[in-house]
């Protein structure tokens, strides 16, 4: 094709008439029926060329499972990850994601939650084996997305004291971390 016949060629209505884009539309709907997630979830589910995979806050809002519980459970039933990459991802041994899911079966056999969310945790940040997932993920929450105390604790459904304490503690280490 020439360069005008390119710029002439009205290539959204192609793209409307694309069976592809009708098998995706229905995928996307099934996905969203399923796992009760919104357009633009699925979308950042997606994204794999970032190469980055971020979690909902909304899965956090749950008081049975601890932290690594839940990121595990949700790369594994949601995501569909292999445990291998799974413990690449939060650089951890293949055997402790193992049973930290296995754990988290226990403790509630029911898929995670997924609702609507406004915020979105890079797994990256859980890759830090300094600091525990728990605080890790107050401190994004507290530096990155800037929320208050009670915000917090609103968002994971824990006390708004033992959300300070964590942070209060993560940062101690931190500055220890840092003296070394």
């Amino acid at each position: 094709m020439k360069k005008k016949e390119i710029k002439n060629r009205s290539y959204y209505s192609d793209l409307s008439k694309d069976r592809n884009l009708e098998i995706l539309k229905l995928a996307l709907n099934e996905l969203k029926e399923k796992y009760n997630l919104g357009y633009d979830e699925i979308i950042n589910i997606i994204k794999e060329d970032s190469k980055e995979i971020t979690i909902p806050i909304s899965v956090f809002n749950n008081d049975k499972l601890s932290t690594l519980e839940i990121i595990c459970k949700y790369l594994k039933e949601i995501l569909n990850l292999n445990y291998h990459r799974i413990a690449v991802f939060l650089n951890r041994d293949d055997r402790t994601i193992w049973t930290t899911y296995q754990n988290s079966l226990k403790k509630s056999s029911k898929s995670l939650v997924v609702e609507r969310s406004e915020i979105f945790i890079p797994i990256s940040i859980f890759s830090d084996r300094k600091f525990s997932s728990f605080e890790l993920l107050i401190i994004f929450l507290k530096e990155r997305s800037k929320l208050r105390y009670n915000n917090i604790a609103k968002l994971l459904r824990k006390d708004q004291r033992n959300v300070w304490t964590v942070y209060n503690r993560a940062i101690k280490k931190r500055g220890m971390n840092e003296k070394k």
